[in-house]
């Protein structure tokens, strides 16, 4: 060997401590890089000289060691911990930290895909995710509906003021009590009670000031006491017309050429809320002269209009002077005497029937809103036990001219509990609105009593919203973005979601922090966080390198340390080499 081989021997001391002090370099100049993971070099025995294998023992001799001279150490390998950072707090939403194992995916102008743990990420122009470099952050976006679309990598957006979105009620919830120790409107026998249904008159009329007034009666010909009331091109408003105590909403009636009485009273049975349908009560065929059927008619007389409402005191009606006002249209005078006026019949005392009034809010397709009333009416109380209510719902929005959207029953049992409802689907025209027609909500009383307390009804909930514009967003710890509108609506704007490898060690390094995969790292596993041993995403946070720089110190004056040693060889060596020289002079 010689001592050259200790020469060469220092010298790859030198190099090994020399690569060493590379590593540790580039890891204290990374201390402070996000999601910066740090590496090791370790070291290995260079060549070993054999002078001897070693022999077996044998008989009475022993055996003997092998005998080899190693030539210096060599680079073995350059380990990358991949240990998890600490997490720094920063307050921005784009900022994203993994909790646990998992990469985000990056898409880069080519198309190729990197892997990253450093989450700090920004808004470009187009509200696209984009890191430092312009890299796309890649997820699964959402569908028209705002359903995750899984399985293929898109560019996750987020449009921050330029989404607007309504959804249309389809549900409404009600809870509350309503009162089985009222009074119903059918007697025990299944027979209608007198007088159960409110009857307003109006004022005599005369047709033309001679005969008895019809259906076929012109409503120019229509007179009063002091003649006539409307002509040709006058409008009719209802505008202070009550029902259970609630205003109206407004509606109008142009008199024209040929507008009959049949015309108006069937435009008044429509805006004043009547149902008409026969099975009303289940009641078909079963009215007395005192309690005619509901709807708007020429009275028995024919002297006059008979408005009938339908049962109980929450569908009452209250038409004053002014329910009714008459203005001139389009190039037509205004008669001077009081058009119309109704009133409760001498000696009518309408029966009390149990019944509840209430309102809620519905939207349509396009976040119009529609107010619905809902009115609750005691039926009928059975013989073994139970209770059954009749519910109208009425909208002033129905584009079809009408109010009734609606009827149906709703049954107790005789513990007070919610039994059964049919009919509970309420339709609501939208017409000429530019909103999905018709439009269909689904009443559940199924939360509601039936105790002998109080009436108290109110809607619980119901699952439409007003439009509204995207205006901030979070990201969940399962990656999933979500988007709050300034209507109060939440949907889901896409996932982030993770790459996961088999051999995290064997992914290549590149540069500004990104990773591809490496022929040891195993291909990419696309995985949701949480999702079979993917981390978690901490929104607001970075992940910290994960350097010990305590560690990478003492590293340092360990390398320092052996590469003084390993120069010392070499200059002992060299030493030793002059003396052998001098013996030959």
């Amino acid at each position: 060997m010689g001592l050259t081989s200790s020469l060469f021997a220092g010298l790859t001391g030198m190099k090994t401590n020399e690569f060493r002090m590379d590593v540790i370099g580039n890891n204290i100049a990374n201390v402070n890089t996000y999601a910066y993971k740090s590496s090791r070099a370790s070291f290995q025995t260079q060549f070993l000289h054999t002078l001897s294998f070693g022999s077996a023992p044998v008989g009475s001799v022993g055996g003997t060691n092998p005998m080899q001279i190693g030539t210096g150490s060599t680079i073995g390998a350059v380990m990358r911990d991949f240990s998890e950072g600490s997490p720094e707090t920063t307050g921005r939403k784009t900022d994203l930290a993994v909790q646990g194992q998992g990469l985000f995916i990056l898409s880069k102008p080519d198309g190729s895909e990197v892997y990253t743990r450093d989450g700090s990420y920004q808004f470009n122009s187009e509200n696209y995710l984009m890191s430092a470099d312009g890299f796309f952050l890649q997820g699964y976006g959402v569908d028209n509906n705002f359903n995750v679309v899984e399985g293929t990598l898109s560019n996750l957006r987020i449009p921050l003021g330029e989404i607007t979105t309504a959804q249309m009620t389809s549900n409404a919830v009600f809870s509350g009590d309503l009162n089985g120790d009222g009074s119903p409107a059918l007697n025990d026998d299944g027979t209608i009670k007198d007088y159960v249904r409110p009857l307003l008159n109006s004022q005599t009329f005369t047709d033309g000031g001679v005969g008895n007034i019809t259906d076929a009666t012109l409503m120019t010909d229509l007179q009063n006491a002091d003649g006539a009331i409307v002509v040709e091109g006058n409008v009719i408003t209802l505008a202070d017309a009550q029902k259970g105590g609630k205003t109206l909403t407004e509606k109008e009636f142009t008199i024209e050429a040929n507008s009959d009485l049949g015309d108006f009273m069937a435009w008044l049975e429509d805006v004043l809320g009547i149902n008409t349908t026969s099975d009303i009560l289940d009641l078909d065929g079963d009215t007395v002269a005192d309690d005619p059927a509901p709807g708007v008619r020429v009275n028995a007389a024919g002297d006059a209009i008979e408005i009938v409402g339908n049962i109980g005191n929450s569908n009452a009606l209250v038409l004053g002077n002014t329910a009714l006002e008459v203005s001139t249209g389009t190039g037509a005078s205004l008669p001077s005497n009081l058009p119309f006026t109704f009133s409760v019949p001498d000696g009518f005392s309408q029966t009390d029937v149990e019944s509840v009034r209430t309102s809620f809010r519905a939207y349509d397709s396009l976040g119009s809103p529609m107010d619905i009333d809902v009115t609750l009416v005691m039926l009928s109380k059975a013989e073994n036990g139970g209770i059954t209510w009749r519910y109208f719902a009425e909208s002033g929005e129905d584009t079809s001219g009408g109010r009734c959207v609606g009827t149906g029953t709703v049954t107790f049992d005789s513990g007070g509990n919610y039994l059964e409802g049919s009919n509970l689907v309420v339709t609501v025209d939208r017409q000429y609105t530019g909103a999905a027609t018709p439009q269909t909500v689904t009443l559940d009383f199924s939360n509601m009593d039936g105790f002998a307390m109080d009436n108290a009804i109110s809607l619980l909930n119901q699952d439409g919203f007003q439009s509204g514009t995207l205006q901030d967003f979070s990201v969940g710890p399962d990656g999933m973005i979500t988007g709050s509108f300034t209507n109060g609506l939440t949907r889901t704007l896409g996932q982030v979601v993770l790459a996961t490898f088999r051999n995290y060690e064997g992914l290549v390094a590149e540069a500004d922090n990104y990773y591809i995969s490496g022929p040891n790292s195993g291909a990419a596993i696309i995985k949701k966080p949480l999702e079979l041993g993917a981390g978690t995403i901490n929104s607001g946070a970075l992940e910290l390198s994960n350097v010990d720089l305590s560690r990478e110190f003492i590293n340092l004056i360990v390398s320092s340390t052996g590469f003084s040693a390993s120069s010392r060889v070499i200059q002992t060596s060299e030493r030793l080499l002059n003396e052998l020289m001098t013996l030959t002079r």
